[in-house]
């Protein structure tokens, strides 16, 4: 090529480039002027089946410069297309494909075979695979007449389907349909042979009806339908349960091509219906995407070499498994492995073209060149499957044909030489701008085109180099995970031996979008609310967008599912079907970021289904069911019901528990005599299932027992008799009618050596089924017997019980003990022996024996301890020392006890170390001084000698041993002396007393006290005080001691009602010590009246004086009792009882006064009146009593001087507690706190008429008196 001509090549390259949008570019898009061999864009498919009466289309285009020659061979053969009225090319520029018109009703034959297309230019010559055309073909069915077929229920059937006349091309879909309806869908019951035929593993009565074959041919749309088989389902006598078996194996399966769907059957037969699964036993797994069971068939679609191997299909159901091995062979036609490629080179180059085929058996290949075989030519070699040129030059450009061919077909692909001159040209556009975010693989492209092909290399600033850095066939540069340190300016240059070309491109790096805080797998329990947060980090300067997907695919927001905010999705009333797989993807316009989570929506199972009896007996049956839905949690077992109509009829029982998900049968044991329904529930870790649909009932028939009674025991209740009893059969038990016990008894044999006979037995009957008891009378004492109870019914005796020995009554022991003693002796403990008494003195089982002992100083205080067994001895501790003690043993059986032991066996305790004394405190005598008073040990354990007085400073109460300090030691040698005086102490220091008591043994037990001088002054009063809880007769203050000041020696509560202001009316608590080491002390008020006001103060004291807190009030809980008696007089049932009677009364009065006035009689009022005079309550009542008003307030001293009156209640009285009672608070100096003349405490209750103001002062004269 001169140089001109170069040049005219670069311009029209540049042209073209400027058009070019994508950075993916192929040689064959180059433009025309350019001269190219010819690449083939299409070909038909190397089976090309038609429909006659449709057009043969037959494609065939190619590209490529100048322009490209098309023509045809058929078998091998050239074909005239243009001679041949019935083909025609096709109207399309630049294209070879040509069509071929048959008549459809009678299609010429003569057009099927093998066609291939060939496109040429002086470039070269491309061929196509060959193309084998076929017309489809769609035979009939083999005629046969409609036929009726009988099946007994649960039977094994085959319907068979008729043959096809003729070869079909292609092979037709045939399916079965059932009363003319859609495909019958393949289960494990129901499945289909290799040969069409419909099988049933077992017949149900739901299958009776009407069953065709049909054969579609979906090529020619037509269905061609069989004869109809009509099937009848005999259920007079049905075929029983049995194992599975195998109907037909494909055990001499034919090899698969490559490509092909492979269907692997399994034909089984069982009842129940076996479960069939499908496992690869060689090869490896199954291939999840490509593998599916269609009824009881695995099916693997588009079938590959690795799939070769062992596939075992295994059929089980409750009464057995069964299973075959299958080996699966794979062919393939030659495909590619190594497709070669076009290339355009210069002159000069080698060339290398290298053609991998794959197929079984293992393809041959050979080479042509532009269709023809290969000559010789002395720049070329063939290796195989590699063909190489050296010292390319014009001459070489053409298209080599690589073939691969073995006894399945023939596969042939087109690469092209090129040789041409041209130095690079830029295709991608100068000074690009990417971006990209951090950690992507960022690419810098750099296109360009030029013969030879140009070396690429990048730059920036220096060469690019590393393993970070790629450059890809097409130029482009790829940079590893990407930073922030990759920002800047690249330059990409294109160079061959024809020039160089230069491209500026910038990149840009952004912050990466990540997944901050990713959503969480939940589970929920359906019907809760679920919520999604992802939290999002990016980069600032993009956009975010975040969107949910479910399963994959994206989810639309609804009023139940929503997103809130950015980020979050909530998810409201959940149910099954929203458990998936969640993504949160997060995306931005450079790059997206995603996390995932799962949701269960977890529920209670679905009820089990389709239970079945099956092994039916006398006494036992097996159970079986299927599995409901799971609802997102895996079953953990099932649980087994009963219902019977005789026991407890309607009401279900749980028979039996099965842990396990996959244990879907249960053998049932049964009870005779009973009608039977059973169900079964489900359980997972929410809860049960509600229970399955029950069974059929099932009628077990009666028997006799099986049982024997339990607890069986001989008693006795009185030293004359002997109670035999035993626990009656439960009803489930009683197996049938008449249910009855025999009991026999004797007395036990004194020698076992010989069985006696079974007429020393005495045989007793009980005819009541729930009888549990028989009483033998006139027993000796305490004898043993042997006993034995049998249940009996109608239908027979069930098993004798094992032989019980039981004993008649005991009675009380007969005699006392004899030669009781004292053994050993401690301060604290005595040991007894004694001579035990005769068995025959027993009257009974031995139980112990009891020690019964008091002190001789409290003889009153009769003490008790058993021992257990025969042993006679007995250890007594638990005693003080210093005592003189008074034993007696009293032997006792089942009975009671006997009689004492006597005389009582004394023993006197020695003396022992004494208690800790009884109280220690200490009183502030002066700021140096403290007087330390004790009491005498509760427990003085013998002769108290003295005490010994031992005390040291302490930097604070609570202080560990460590930092006390010296101890100083006072002897009191007189045990009467109670106190002792320590003198010469520093001044406020806290101090640590120890005080042991003595007897001539030693000393006792310590007493402490933790105490501190302090001024001689009374304590400050305490602080805080408050009142924790009250009810209805007690109120619980605590407070908080004075931290500074003189020390109190105690504390105490004093309280009294309200309105008791006398200083001399207070009531005070016992006293509460002082406690270092606790910040507050409390103290409860016990014995208090309910619903009343109550004043209280806290007092701390020592010996120089008390401090008080101010007063608080509250009030108890709960109804004063005088609150009901201080009900008004006029509110009271009788009250009015009376005034309704005196009303109706003076009514009846006037009617007859009335009546006497119209008849003339004459009604003498004054007389009346003078009869009335002498009743006081008809007196008119005077102003200055008043009628139940108050009286003027009056002084003490009048109303003493005043006769007492009744008092009458005001009707229009104040309903204020207190109201009608008399006060005794205007008498004297009588203290109103205190008691009324019927000597109670009404006159704390009394109250004004008007009510005082609150600051107003409680005091005697403030309470009014009805008069």
């Amino acid at each position: 090529m001169d140089w001109s001509i170069r040049q005219l090549l670069v311009v029209v390259i540049c042209c073209f480039c400027s058009s070019v949008n994508s950075e993916e570019w192929s040689l064959t898009n180059l433009p025309p002027e350019i001269p190219m061999p010819p690449v083939i864009t299409k070909q038909a498919p190397s089976k090309h089946i038609v429909d006659p009466r449709e057009l043969i289309v037959i494609d065939c285009e190619a590209t490529g410069s100048p322009e490209i020659r098309y023509s045809w061979l058929k078998n091998g053969r050239e074909l005239d297309v243009d001679s041949d009225s019935s083909i025609s090319w096709s109207a399309a520029p630049n294209s070879g494909t040509i069509t071929i018109e048959l008549d459809g009703d009678n299609p010429d034959k003569s057009y099927e075979g093998k066609y291939q297309c060939k496109a040429a230019n002086h470039r070269g010559t491309a061929v196509t695979n060959e193309i084998e055309v076929t017309i489809t073909a769609s035979p009939l069915f083999a005629f046969d007449e409609d036929r009726e077929i009988t099946v007994p229920v649960g039977a094994q059937h085959v319907l068979e389907c008729l043959p096809i006349l003729g070869e079909a091309i292609p092979p037709p879909n045939i399916y079965w349909t059932k009363d003319g309806s859609n495909p019958i869908d393949l289960t494990e019951r129901i499945s289909i042979d290799a040969d069409n035929n419909l099988i049933f593993a077992n017949i149900e009565e739901a299958d009776a009806g009407e069953y065709s074959c049909r054969a579609e041919y979906v090529k020619l749309g037509t269905i061609r339908i069989a004869n109809t088989l009509t099937l009848i389902v005999d259920t007079a006598s049905p075929r029983g349960a049995r194992a599975p078996s195998f109907l037909k194996r494909d055990i001499n399966l034919p090899p698969v091509n490559r490509g092909e769907d492979l269907t692997l059957r399994c034909i089984t037969e069982g009842l129940p219906t076996p479960e069939v699964r499908w496992r690869r036993t060689s090869g490896g797994a199954l291939p999840a995407a490509r593998a599916k069971v269609v009824g009881t068939s695995l099916v693997i679609e588009e079938v590959v070499e690795r799939d070769a191997g062992s596939y075992e299909c295994t059929a089980s159901n409750s009464l057995g498994k069964n299973k075959y091995e299958v080996m699966v062979t794979v062919n393939a036609a030659p495909y590619w492995k190594t497709e070669p490629e076009g290339q355009m080179l210069a002159p000069g180059d080698d060339a290398t073209i290298l053609c991998e085929a794959a197929g079984t058996p293992t393809p041959e290949v050979s080479w042509k060149r532009n269709g023809e075989p290969l000559g010789d030519q002395a720049n070329r070699r063939v290796s195989g499957t590699t063909l190489s040129l050296s010292e390319l030059v014009k001459d070489d450009s053409a298209v080599y044909q690589c073939i691969a061919r073995n006894n399945l077909g023939t596969r042939i692909t087109n690469a092209y030489i090129n040789v041409v001159e041209l130095p690079p040209i830029m295709l991608t556009a100068a000074n690009k701008k990417y971006a990209y975010v951090q950690d992507q693989d960022a690419q810098l492209h750099c296109l360009s085109f030029g013969s030879p092909k140009p070396q690429i290399t990048w730059y920036k600033e220096e060469l690019l180099a590393g393993d970070r850095y790629q450059i890809l066939s097409n130029g482009t540069l790829v940079i590893a995970t990407v930073s922030t340190e990759d920002d800047g300016m690249y330059k990409c240059m294109a160079t061959n031996k024809f020039g160089e070309e230069a491209l500026q491109a910038e990149l840009s790096v952004k912050r990466k979008t990540r997944i901050a805080t990713p959503p969480i797998a939940l589970e929920v329990k359906a019907g809760n609310e679920a919520q999604f947060v992802c939290v999002v980090d990016k980069d600032p300067d993009l956009d975010l967008t975040i969107v949910w997907l479910k399963n994959g695919a994206p989810l639309k927001p609804g009023s139940r599912i929503t997103t809130p905010v950015l980020g979050t999705l909530l998810i409201k009333d959940t149910m099954s079907s929203d458990s998936a797989l969640y993504t949160c993807l997060a995306s931005t316009t450079r790059d997206e970021a995603s996390a995932q989570a799962t949701l269960s929506v977890i529920d209670v199972p679905e009820p089990p289904l389709n239970l079945q009896l099956s092994n039916q007996a006398d006494v036992s049956v097996t159970l079986s069911w299927d599995m409901g839905n799971e609802n997102n949690s895996p079953i953990e077992g099932y649980t087994i019901q009963y219902q019977e109509n005789r026991i407890m009829p309607g009401e279900w029982q749980e028979m039996k528990v099965i842990d396990g998900r996959d244990t879907l049968t249960a053998d049932l044991d049964l009870n005779p005599w009973l009608n039977y329904e059973f169900r079964v529930t489900a359980r997972n870790k929410v809860g049960e299932s509600e229970p399955s649909d029950a069974t059929e009932r099932y009628t077990t028939p009666a028997a006799a027992p099986n049982a024997v009674p339990g607890g069986i025991k001989g008693e006795g209740t009185e030293p004359t008799n002997m109670v035999i009893s035993w626990e009656p059969l439960p009803g489930l038990q009683q197996n049938g009618p008449g249910l009855r016990y025999e009991v026999r008894y004797r007395e036990q044999p004194q020698s076992r050596r010989r069985r006696q006979a079974d007429s020393d037995w005495t045989v007793e009957t009980v005819n009541d089924p729930n009888g549990k008891e028989f009483v033998v009378e006139d027993t000796p004492t305490y004898t043993a017997y042997e006993i034995t109870v049998q249940a009996k019914n109608d239908f027979g005796d069930g098993p004798l019980s094992d032989v019980v020995v039981g004993y008649s009554g005991e009675d009380f022991p007969a005699a006392a003990v004899e030669n009781a003693a004292v053994g050993d002796v401690t301060p604290r403990s005595v040991r007894l022996d004694w001579d035990p008494i005769s068995e025959e003195d027993v009257n009974g089982d031995l139980k112990g024996y009891k020690v019964r002992y008091y002190s001789e100083d409290d003889p009153d205080n009769v003490m008790e301890k058993t021992f257990e067994g025969d042993e006679p001895t007995a250890l007594i501790d638990g005693l003080t020392p210093y005592k003189n003690y008074n034993f007696t043993v009293v032997p006792y059986n089942g009975k009671g006890d006997g009689p004492p032991s006597s005389p009582p066996v004394k023993a006197s305790t020695p003396e022992s170390t004494p208690g800790a004394p009884g109280a220690l405190r200490a009183n502030v005598v002066d700021s140096k001084t403290l007087d330390v008073q004790w009491e005498a040990p509760l427990e003085p354990n013998g002769v108290i000698t003295g005490y010994t007085l031992t005390y040291r400073t302490m930097p604070g109460p609570g202080i560990p041993e460590g930092r006390l300090g010296a101890p100083m030691e006072i002897s009191v040698d007189d045990p009467a002396t109670t106190n002792a005086e320590l003198s010469e102490l520093e001044e406020q220091t806290w101090y640590r007393i120890e005080l042991q008591a003595k007897t001539k043994i030693g000393p006792g037990d310590m007493k402490e006290l933790e105490t501190s001088t302090s001024d001689p002054a009374p304590p400050l009063k305490p602080e805080t005080v408050e009142i924790l809880d009250t009810g209805e007769n007690f109120i619980n203050v605590s407070w908080v001691p004075a931290k500074v000041g003189p020390r109190p020696s105690q504390f105490y509560v004093e309280y009294r009602e309200r309105g008791t202001n006398s200083e001399q009316m207070w009531l005070q608590t016992e006293s509460v010590d002082p406690d270092p080491y606790s910040e507050t002390l409390q103290k409860t008020i016990d014995g208090l009246n309910p619903g009343t006001r109550y004043q209280l103060r806290v007092v701390a004291s020592n010996n120089f004086g008390k401090g008080w807190t101010d007063i608080q009030e509250t009030t108890t809980e709960g109804e004063s009792p005088l609150a009901q008696a201080a009900t008004p007089v006029g509110r009271q049932g009788w009250f009015i009882g009376l005034m309704c009677a005196i009303a109706l009364l003076i009514l009846i009065l006037l009617i007859i006064c009335f009546i006497k006035k119209n008849r003339g009689g004459k009604y003498k009022v004054s007389e009346k009146e003078d009869a009335l005079k002498g009743d006081p309550e008809t007196q008119p009542i005077k102003d200055d009593a008043g009628f139940g008003e108050y009286r003027p307030r009056e002084s003490p001293d009048e109303v003493m001087a005043k006769p007492p009156t009744g008092s009458i209640p005001s009707l229009a009285g104040s309903d204020k507690p207190g109201s009608e009672t008399d006060s005794m608070a205007e008498y004297g100096d009588a203290d109103p706190g205190m008691f009324n003349e019927d000597g109670s405490f009404i006159g704390q209750y009394g109250a004004d008429k008007k009510q005082r103001p609150p600051e107003e002062p409680t005091s005697p004269a403030a309470f009014s008196t009805f008069v």
